[in-house]
């Protein structure tokens, strides 16, 4: 089955940093992208609230939080068993709030 692969971001420096190693390290991962600034009905809140999202940047696969803040080296090794575990990768089939998809 394929991962559901989303990124909450602010839009701050240290959130287009991680998703841009993000991208980088997983570039055949198609990430759903939720920005705060384009949350126009509210979903991306609700969307962090029901995967438990506290603070941002933060990584959710299939509705679980896997990663906050910066990752180091050892975080994306341990997100490569993680991503690779899930087989073939997509992203929502809907846009969601405004989200932008990568990779």
């Amino acid at each position: 089955m394929a991962a559901t692969v989303e990124f909450f971001s602010a839009e701050c420096r240290l959130c287009e940093r991680t998703l841009g190693m993000l991208t980088a390290a997983f570039p055949g991962v198609k990430i759903e992208v939720h920005r705060a600034s384009e949350c126009r009905d509210g979903r991306c809140c609700e969307l962090a609230e029901r995967y438990g999202v506290r603070a941002v940047p933060a990584l959710v696969v299939d509705g679980r939080v896997v990663l906050v803040g910066l990752p180091g080296e050892q975080d994306i090794e341990a997100l490569t068993s993680v991503l690779l575990r899930q087989g073939e990768h997509r992203s929502p089939a809907d846009g969601g709030c405004g989200g932008e998809r990568r990779g």
